[in-house]
């Protein structure tokens, strides 16, 4: 069964047209080790798993032609795009001419909303976020860098990319697994959100993703609307909205 991932790139390149406009380019989805929490990838039971992302499956023919003509959203949205709600979400496209620049896919893109501009003129949504979906395979493995890994992905296709505040793959690719939807958060996206401006240590970030993980839990998996009936949980889900909140500021 496919799984949704959603990484980070930057947004370079940026012309402001007459019409208003924005024309950039987008360099994302490079190849490589990446941490996610146990729930993010199917498997509640583990902490963290090390995904390795192939260089020819990032770099395979079918996945870069996957993310050319595709919607540009702000932020995630609840779902994938698809014809039925592309009116609704999108606030720009990508261009048809997919291409690899090093270790990253470039592909060019218009921001074409008003939205979308006031967006990237204020700041608070200034970096890209690749959503995608893909075949993860399980078995253990290492990385031509020596890094050792729990699974990795293959058949990877693009769907969106979203504008998002902040990201996962290092200065090269700062955007990334950003959702402040609350039906679709993810451990590793509140966690990003919340501190990324921090470094915290392996401790405090496993400490954080399970706490994450049970307010999401309870949030989520009670019909009654768990953040609604209970003090405990409302007061865990409005710290955790004002930490993700301060990332637009």
């Amino acid at each position: 069964m496919p799984l949704t991932f959603h990484d980070r790139a930057p947004l370079e390149k940026v012309r402001r047209l007459a019409d208003g406009r924005i024309a950039a380019v987008a360099k994302f989805a490079r190849s490589g080790c990446y941490t996610y929490s146990g729930a993010e990838v199917g498997r509640p039971d583990l902490g963290t798993v090390t995904v390795y992302r192939p260089e020819d499956e990032v770099f395979s023919d079918d996945a870069m032609a996957s993310f050319a003509h595709k919607a540009i959203t702000l932020d995630h949205p609840s779902e994938g795009v698809t014809a039925a709600n592309w009116k609704s979400v999108s606030v720009g496209f990508t261009e048809g001419r997919v291409a690899r620049d090093g270790g990253f896919i470039e592909i060019p893109l218009m921001l074409a909303d008003a939205s979308a501009v006031a967006a990237y003129d204020s700041g608070r949504a200034r970096e890209l976020s690749a959503g995608y979906s893909c075949e993860l395979v399980w078995g253990d493995g290492v990385a031509p860098d020596g890094t050792p890994f729990q699974a990795k992905q293959t058949r990877i296709r693009g769907n969106h990319i979203a504008q998002v505040p902040a990201g996962r793959a290092g200065s090269d690719c700062r955007i990334g697994d950003s959702m402040t939807n609350d039906a679709n958060a993810t451990t590793q996206s509140i966690r990003d959100a919340a501190f990324g401006k921090f470094r915290l240590s392996d401790s405090q970030k496993a400490t954080i993703d399970a706490r994450a993980a049970a307010e999401i839990a309870s949030i989520e998996n009670d019909p009654r609307k768990a953040w609604q009936q209970d003090d405990g949980v409302r007061s865990s889900k409005a710290v955790r909205d004002a930490a993700l909140a301060a990332r637009y500021r």
